[in-house]
């Protein structure tokens, strides 16, 4: 296989990396252990569940896809379905508008932040997310720190951390130098 995404689709290589930051992709592909650090972090400490190197390399995988497409070379809805792994989707289902509305109808609003995500709104958050890959140090052999940059604000971090918990990593700590100043 010659590339993360090239069984589903073959967009230019110059418009579809370079537009969304070859850097951020070659960080995906080789760890960079958190030898630099970048402007805007936000990192994050957590518990790589029971299988770590599994829960990297799934962490890697869906970074990789996310990372290879800019937002003017965003995949269609059906094209995400075949891109995206079966764990994946299989842990953030897609909902009909029936079964959303009923969600919706069932839970009180001032719950509606602790409702699952919905694959199709997922996608929409991380084809807009606002951060960028950074890297990761392993600690332990089952802890990490992870890091993103935040490049723009709303940065959808949210998405981020749905992708941890369906991973099966924990989140321990989390900082940002301006979360107390912007949400």
């Amino acid at each position: 296989k010659t590339g993360c995404c090239t069984s589903v689709l073959n967009p230019p290589l110059q418009r579809g990396l370079v537009s969304m930051g070859i850097k951020e992709l070659d960080r995906v592909k080789v760890n960079n252990e958190l030898s630099s650090m970048p402007v805007n972090p936000w990192q994050f400490e957590v518990d790589l569940g029971a299988d770590a190197e599994t829960s990297l390399a799934k962490l890697k995988q869906v970074l990789e896809l996310i990372a290879f497409y800019s937002v003017e070379d965003w995949p269609s809805d059906d094209q995400w379905r075949e891109l995206m792994p079966e764990w994946l989707r299989e842990n953030i289902p897609e909902l009909t508008k029936e079964q959303t509305d009923k969600l919706l109808a069932d839970t009180p609003q001032a719950q509606w932040d602790s409702l699952p995500w919905e694959f199709l709104s997922w996608l929409d958050a991380i084809r807009d997310r606002g951060w960028s890959w950074w890297g990761y140090l392993k600690n332990s052999d089952s802890n990490a720190t992870l890091v993103v940059h935040i490049a723009m604000i709303p940065e959808r971090i949210d998405a981020f951390k749905e992708l941890l918990k369906v991973i099966g990593m924990r989140i321990k700590s989390e900082s940002y130098a301006h979360l107390s100043s912007h949400g």
